[in-house]
């Protein structure tokens, strides 16, 4: 079965490369996308025709793929939903309400969202826990690199990997988490560090450490382009084209990782 995406933000990092990987795919066609300042029918990258209004996209497509801005994600997600098209949401920095909106989306259609789309870090956040659960007593400490355009910090994955620790420990992240450090004060018992750098064209490196007094363990995952972002993206599309209304992250789309 031949999947029809849509992507939103068409024109970004992430969108190029997507596009990119899709029109390659005979598993998948690439109907269109979305960007601003658009007029219908202009040429995307890969040829790939924009489209001026969501709506009109979606009466052609089995599953939109999203990758755009918070503000333009939740406009798709109601899009989304009231045209019956499920949708897969990798953008990343939304607030509370934010996810509140995308989540409410998730009870007419079915929403895939994932703060990163690779399996590999999707398979470090799931053995994390069982790291986390084995060293209680040891410090933790989450460093992510990303490229200089990158808008969110800490990034959505870094944020990810610290809630995951924050629950293997028992605890909320909130009034947990550090968020780099500045003057003269002592680590907090069950302080969770996270540090964020971005400088250059780094596609995304992210290392949880957890340190005791004579050893250390780093847990690492480093991209070496938006590849692996993207053929998570488009996996999700293809596995959840056919699926209920409902939540779905990579732990619970079957056959996602």
């Amino acid at each position: 079965m031949t999947v029809r995406v849509g992507i939103a933000g068409l024109r970004g990092r992430m969108g190029h490369e997507i596009a990119a990987l899709g029109v390659n795919d005979p598993r998948i066609m690439v109907v269109g996308g979305l960007s601003r300042r658009t007029r219908d029918g202009e040429p995307g990258p890969n040829g790939i025709p924009l489209f001026a209004e969501t709506a009109d996209l979606l009466s052609e497509v089995d599953v939109l793929i999203d990758f755009s801005a918070p503000e333009g994600s939740i406009i798709h997600a109601s899009a989304c939903a009231s045209s019956g098209v499920p949708l897969v949401c990798g953008t990343t920095g939304l607030n509370a309400s934010q996810m509140a909106e995308l989540r409410s989306a998730a009870e007419r259609v079915a929403v895939f969202h994932a703060a990163n789309m690779s399996a590999g870090v999707n398979a470090a956040l799931a053995v994390l826990p069982m790291l986390v659960r084995a060293l209680q007593d040891y410090d933790v400490e989450i460093l992510e690199s990303h490229h200089r355009h990158k808008v969110d910090a800490p990034s959505g994955t870094a944020m990810a990997l610290a809630r995951v620790v924050a629950d293997a420990t028992g605890g909320d992240l909130e009034g947990r988490a550090r968020y780099g450090r500045e003057g003269a004060s002592l680590r907090e018992p069950g302080e969770i560090g996270i540090l964020a750098i971005r400088a250059g064209g780094n596609p995304g490196e992210h290392t949880v450490i957890l340190a005791g007094d004579g050893e250390e363990i780093r847990l690492s995952h480093r991209a070496f382009s938006r590849v692996s972002y993207a053929e998570g993206a488009l996996r999700a599309a293809r596995l959840i084209a056919n699926q209920a209304p409902g939540w779905y992250e990579p732990t619970t789309l079957p056959g996602f990782l």
